[in-house]
């Protein structure tokens, strides 16, 4: 690529950038100015004065220079034509004067009498090109005048004007490009903030915020965690009282009812009376559990608990799993089997990742036929994965969607709280994995949690 194919290149890019620039300042108008281009426009609109006045000063100094050049010459060659004008006689003189015109093309010579007159002259030499003079005192009378046309200098600005002006240019838009990271520098993390704080708006209560640089942006990243620490927790606050004063119902109506029937006469029957009792005891049992459940999940959501950091042998607690609900599984003619293969380490709390598997293995066994079997399954490659399956008639596909929230009960009739999977959820959340169901159709479910590997 010659000099002027980069030179028209570097131009297009340069209106290009002026021109998407523009657009941006126009679409500002209605949206208000971005803090990046609050940057980039000062930093470039200076760079680009900077460099016009570089160009400007440089082929100024290079026209001076030149210039000065031109007239030396011209004063160099007057004084000798002046010392051999005072040595030769003037009839011989203009032939002289001729040949000198010849050999130097750019030049003219004028021989002057003492008024300024002139008396000869080796012809106009390019009356429509600029041209530097000067003149020498002859020591016989009069002066000489030696006129030069600037056919250098002209030759000279057309090398170097190109050569400054894609220079300015080269430098104009290497300064806009850095401009223009400066900018996004400037700008990126508060972006970034911004892009958080929207999906935190939005319900993704445990979206990451961006890592913090610099001591504005880790003030202002502080504070986002903060306000959204204290958005979660009364999010659970109200989420909590919510459930808890919707779910409460039942049990406590069944109490009541129960309650009602005893206080009405039904003591004086001791079978009667030791149903409806057996009913609020388990009324009584089911709000304990309720409540529990409630108070677990609440603070896991809320990021009230300080779980522990630590190894954990996902297959011990797998099998600590298995041991305790092969009695409840024995009473339903259900088979609790446990597989293990590959690395099961992780890091976490013990207690909470114990309370995972229970609600999956006892989630499963629940809605297991009898004669059937449940699978815990522990299996290590790039995470931990505890997968649960069951042989039961499926979930629900109305119910699929929501499946891990609150008091989404994927069969009903069975005593549950409808709050297992969901503290499944938290506890997968609290230690960076995941719960999912994997596969569900009528000849049973496939559970998982999936944790990262020690």
């Amino acid at each position: 690529m010659g000099r002027k194919e980069l030179l028209l290149a570097l131009a297009l890019l340069f209106l290009l950038g002026v021109g998407a620039t523009a657009a941006r300042l126009l679409e500002a108008r209605r949206t208000g100015l971005s803090l990046r281009l609050q940057v980039f426009i000062p930093l470039a609109a200076t760079t680009l004065l900077l460099s016009a006045m570089f160009a400007g000063i440089v082929i100024d100094r290079f026209t001076a220079r030149a210039s000065l050049f031109a007239t030396r010459a011209a004063e160099d060659e007057a004084r000798a034509i002046a010392e051999l004008a005072a040595r030769t006689p003037r009839d011989s003189l203009g032939p002289i004067l001729q040949a000198f015109t010849r050999s130097a093309i750019d030049t003219d010579v004028a021989l002057l009498d003492s008024e300024g007159r002139v008396v000869l002259e080796s012809g106009e030499a390019h009356p429509d090109v600029a041209r530097v003079s000067a003149e020498a005192p002859v020591a016989t009378g009069g002066r000489v005048r030696v006129r030069k046309a600037t056919f250098g200098m002209v030759q000279l600005m057309s090398d170097v004007a190109p050569k400054v002006a894609l220079l300015a240019l080269m430098f104009a838009v290497a300064s806009a490009a850095l401009a223009m990271l400066i900018g996004g520098a400037v700008a990126g993390p508060i972006e970034r903030l911004t892009r958080a704080a929207e999906r935190v708006a939005a319900g993704e209560r445990q979206a990451p915020l961006p890592e913090p640089r610099g001591r504005e942006v880790r003030a202002l990243t502080h504070a986002l965690e903060s306000m959204r620490r204290e958005l979660e927790e009364r999010h659970a606050l109200e989420n909590f009282v919510a459930d808890v004063s919707h779910e409460l119902k039942n049990p406590v109506a069944a109490i009541r009812a129960s309650a009602e029937v005893l206080t009405e006469g039904a003591a004086d029957e001791p079978e009667t009376a030791r149903r409806f009792a057996l009913r609020i005891r388990e009324g009584a049992d089911k709000l304990q559990q309720l409540t529990q459940d409630l108070l677990s999940l609440a603070r896991l959501e809320a990021r009230g608990i300080e779980p522990k950091d630590e190894p954990v042998d996902l297959c011990a607690i797998a099998r600590e799993v298995v041991d305790a609900q092969t009695p409840t599984a024995a009473a339903r003619h259900v088979r609790v089997e446990l597989k293990a293969s590959g690395s099961s380490r992780v890091r976490g709390d013990p207690v909470w990742l114990r309370r995972a598997l229970e609600n999956l293995v006892g989630n499963a066994v629940q809605h297991s036929p009898d004669g059937e079997r449940v699978e815990l399954e522990i299996s290590g490659g790039t995470q931990c994965v505890a997968q649960v399956r069951d042989h039961g008639p499926g979930v629900d596909p109305a119910i699929r969607e929501r499946l891990f929230e609150r008091f989404a009960t994927t069969r009903h009739g069975d005593g549950g709280t409808g709050l297992g999977l969901a503290i499944v959820r938290a506890v997968a959340e609290l230690h960076g994995g995941r719960a999912e169901l994997r596969e569900t159709g009528p000849r049973g479910s496939v559970f998982s949690l999936s944790l990262p590997r020690a």
